[in-house]
């Protein structure tokens, strides 16, 4: 039982981080879709790239076939919920909106660790890009300045 106990106080935050993970259900289903583009980014590689060192983990995903538009945006509709929307801009058929969330969670050590979550979300006529950041203290500008938005 001690080891259960155990066990389960280690894992909470893993499984805190799993449970917001709504990106790679979308990164597996289009991977391997042509007109898909998918990247995952580590924090060492984004530190080689000089992003903000508050982030630690990039997920992206590009739909860049108009066919698979409608499917897409279907499934994302539901991955926001939760998030508070910091920005929305539409201009000239594009929606861009911006998306925050703040998860609190007991590091191994007991103490209170923050983790956030930037969703960057860009659907036009003819593709759609969502973008999950990872980490505390995300810079909104230096965020999307990696992304190149």
């Amino acid at each position: 039982m001690k080891r259960l106990i155990i066990l389960i106080m280690t894992l909470l935050p893993l499984s805190a981080m799993a449970q917001t993970d709504h990106i790679a259900p979308l990164i597996d289903k289009y991977s391997s879709k042509n007109g898909c583009s998918t990247v995952i980014l580590s924090d060492e590689m984004l530190r080689s790239m000089g992003a903000s060192p508050g982030i630690t983990y990039m997920q992206a995903i590009a739909i860049e076939e108009p066919s698979l538009l409608n499917e897409f945006k279907a499934d994302i509709e539901g991955i926001t919920k939760g998030y508070n929307l910091i920005m929305s801009v539409n201009r000239n058929g594009a929606n861009v909106q911006i998306y925050r969330v703040t998860q609190c969670y007991k590091g191994n050590n007991g103490s209170k660790k923050e983790m956030e979550e930037i969703l960057i979300i860009a659907i036009n006529n003819k593709e759609g890009v969502v973008v999950r950041l990872v980490g505390n203290n995300i810079n909104i500008n230096e965020a999307t300045s990696l992304i190149n938005f």
